[in-house]
């Protein structure tokens, strides 16, 4: 369950950002990439800008953090799955 709820939310997140990036145009996106690198392109671009490094880093410690909560769920924590404890909504 706890993965399941974990790729729904980066799916959704991923399908999001693929229609912001073709709508809109970001600050400062214009000088580290070219402004017609649009969704099928910047993949390639990223790559060769060297973005690609920094984006596995960050996951990679965001996917560390989350573990310890799953951890903890295993060990019968009475966490929901999926239930990280943050809701910048309220």
């Amino acid at each position: 369950r706890e993965a399941e709820i974990k790729h729904s939310r980066v799916a959704m997140l991923a399908a999001a950002g693929c229609i912001a990036q073709d709508l809109f145009t970001f600050p400062g996106a214009s000088t580290v990439y070219d402004k017609s690198v649009k969704m099928t392109a910047l993949h390639d671009a990223a790559v060769k800008a060297g973005s690609m490094g920094q984006m596995l880093f960050w996951l990679g410690f965001v996917e560390a953090v989350s573990t310890a909560a799953t951890i903890q769920m295993l060990l019968g924590s009475g966490r929901k799955p999926g239930y990280f404890g943050f809701d910048p909504l309220g």
